[in-house]
């Protein structure tokens, strides 16, 4: 049986990953997908462990436990895809995932048009329910959003521009985020 192609596609938090790796499925036939929110807390660092002070010591990608993700990937090589596509941010830095990708692509994405997607995805186009923390927001209003807002400019920006030095020497492909999905698919697949 040939082995499976396995392309990741990272980038930060509303930098498209998840848009393009669905418009990436839909190009290539016989693929399989695997989306880093889909594990939830069974990926993640050590219990106390803050993804903020994890960035601010130099973020070691080996401290996340991706074994829940490893064992997807070993299981799907075992299947007859011929793609296997990565929703996944960290590329090739995690040793326990890195070593399975063959392709990673990191979609460079303005930090001001990543929070402003976000800001759409969880104060407009779904429930407060996310990844952010926000799941204890009851409604969508002024303060939740200044909360948010504040905690971005505080804490998590820092972590962001972090992860983007990092991550785009790290990878095969970097392609423009601002780009409609369709164009960054088509630089993908010249890749391939």
């Amino acid at each position: 049986m040939k082995k499976s192609f396995v392309i990741a596609i990272a980038a930060v938090s509303g930098g498209g990953k998840t848009t393009v790796v669905g418009a990436l499925k839909k190009r290539l036939n016989n693929s399989a997908v695997i989306y880093f929110d889909d594990y939830g807390d069974a990926v993640d660092l050590p219990p106390g462990r803050d993804i903020n002070e994890w960035a601010a010591d130099g973020g070691d990608h080996n401290e996340w436990n991706t074994e829940p993700i490893t064992t997807d990937i070993e299981r799907l090589l075992h299947e007859p895809y011929e793609y296997i596509i990565l929703d996944y941010p960290f590329g090739y830095m995690n040793d326990c995932v890195g070593k399975y990708i063959d392709l990673s692509v990191f979609i460079d994405t303005p930090l001001d048009v990543a929070l402003a997607r976000r800001i759409i995805r969880d104060f407009t186009s779904r429930s407060m329910e996310s990844e952010f923390g926000l799941d204890d927001v009851g409604e969508v209003n002024l303060e939740s959003l200044d909360e948010y807002l504040r905690w971005y400019l505080e804490h998590s920006r820092p972590t962001y521009v972090w992860s983007v030095e990092i991550s785009k020497p790290a990878v095969d492909l970097v392609v423009d985020g601002t780009k409609p999905p369709d164009e960054i698919v088509e630089k993908i697949l010249e890749a391939l």
